[in-house]
């Protein structure tokens, strides 16, 4: 009976082993890891953090045995299905839904895990940033460039 006991923990796989065997995060082409400074000084900071983070070009980069794998954000668990800061992530790879609670001493890229954005997303929020809402506006008009002056518009009658 003693052999029945030990033979589980003898099969289960140790973080410390996962990670030497996988190695540390590769932070994927146009792709940056959010620096620990920005998701929290303290665990109950990041639960604060993750649960208001706005998840549009991030995923979070999680390590398995078969190596890390990068999933998209589902939804935030309500308090009766789980623990604070627990949530529901997509990995499209392995097509299935995975509910992770983020521990911030597990955050790293020779850790368990860490949110990397798309360059190229904040590329494009930083550039509508800068513009104007005036630019913006008038960006929707369009007119010839042989006619120096819009044939619609603010003060041209059509709206």
């Amino acid at each position: 009976m003693d052999d029945e006991e030990e033979e589980p923990e003898q099969s289960a796989v140790s973080e410390e082993d996962i990670l030497s065997q996988v190695g540390p995060f590769q932070v994927l082409q146009h792709h940056k890891i959010i620096p620990l400074s920005m998701v929290g000084s303290d665990q109950q900071n990041l639960e604060k953090i993750v649960s208001d983070f706005i998840w549009a070009g991030h995923r979070l980069a999680h390590v398995f045995v078969d190596g890390w794998s990068t999933a998209s954000h589902k939804h935030k668990m309500m308090l009766l299905e789980a623990p604070t800061g627990t949530l529901l992530f997509y990995y499209r790879d392995i097509k299935q839904e995975i509910v992770h609670t983020l521990l911030l001493e597990e955050y790293g890229v020779s850790k368990k895990w860490v949110i990397i954005m798309d360059k190229r997303q904040d590329k494009t929020q930083a550039e509508t940033s800068e513009s104007s809402a005036q630019d913006r506006y008038w960006a929707r008009w369009a007119w010839p460039s042989n006619n120096p002056e819009p044939t619609i518009g603010p003060g041209k009658g059509v709206f």
